[in-house]
């Protein structure tokens, strides 16, 4: 059977050419800054946003259920040193014209297969914990004992550079919550495809997690102990403006799971799948 993300990978690279094909418009230059969009936000201010459409994201869990994406918010607040985007928060240490070295601090992903209430699946109905036990139905089970996985924060430094199209990001984090005192690494790269009157862009990255994390989400001090794992993913992603404060977007990504993480008797799938198609409207 044919994955689903690549047909909205499809979809997303075949409307973006129509569109383009239709009517190309110069894009402005990024030192023409007038007002909030998605490459630039007032400084001072709130910017907030909300998506509305359909989308879902995959759960590699077994028994995991695909979590769906129709009301996704969007909020951020950039001073002149600290800011705020999502559940991210950051304080900028030094900045050039084209880069900047931050202190950041991020929620640890993971946990957003293993509770539909957690405020990474924002607006998605909560029904309190599913802690994904390996169910005897599946063949080859193993029965593995329920235990909470809580809510946790990375914390260190991040390094971005912008350069002409090109976007880098590169953060280096360590738990800060006490939950499993283990370490990241997530260095990603973008760059436009097309720029006119909408605009594609590409996304590709690797997340390192070390042992430590594995385990806290994965691992089962009985039956599997994991080592460190490199997950990467590619996104494509496409923005058209619309009419006053409306903007089309679509998106799809594909993460593939490390081994070490695959290989776990919770885990049933080895990617990580998410799409969406909708619309955008800024406050």
């Amino acid at each position: 059977m044919r994955n689903p993300i690549f047909s909205v990978l499809a979809i997303v690279l075949g409307l973006a050419i129509v569109v383009e094909l239709a009517g190309v418009h110069a894009a402005r230059a990024a030192d023409d800054c007038e007002g909030p969009s998605p490459d630039c936000v007032a400084v001072g201010g709130w910017n907030v946003s909300v998506a509305l459409g359909a989308g879902a994201m995959t759960n590699p869990l077994v028994g995991g259920k695909t979590i769906p994406l129709v009301v996704v918010p969007q909020f951020s607040y950039y001073g002149k040193r600290f800011f705020i985007d999502n559940l991210d928060l950051g304080v900028t240490l030094a900045e050039t014209d084209g880069s900047t070295f931050n202190l950041v601090a991020s929620p640890g992903y993971d946990r957003v297969f293993f509770y539909r209430s957690d405020l990474q699946n924002v607006f998605v109905r909560g029904f309190g914990a599913n802690t994904a036990l390996v169910h005897a139905d599946y063949p080859g089970a193993v029965q593995v004992a329920p235990r909470p996985r809580h809510v946790t924060y990375l914390a260190g430094p991040e390094w971005t550079l912008k350069s002409g199209g090109l976007s880098v990001q590169f953060d280096v984090l360590h738990e800060i919550t006490g939950q499993n005192h283990g370490n990241e690494v997530r260095a990603a790269v973008g760059v436009p495809l097309l720029e006119g009157k909408g605009t594609l862009t590409a996304n590709a990255g690797i997340t390192w997690k070390s042992a430590a994390i594995v385990n806290y989400y994965y691992g089962d001090s009985s039956i599997y102990q994991a080592g460190s794992a490199l997950d990467p993913f590619f996104k494509l992603g496409y923005t058209l403006p619309l009419a006053g404060k409306w903007r089309f977007y679509a998106f799809a990504e594909y993460e593939r799971l490390a081994s070490a993480i695959a290989d776990s008797p919770i885990v049933a799938e080895r990617y990580v799948a998410t799409s969406f198609i909708g619309a955008i409207y800024t406050f």
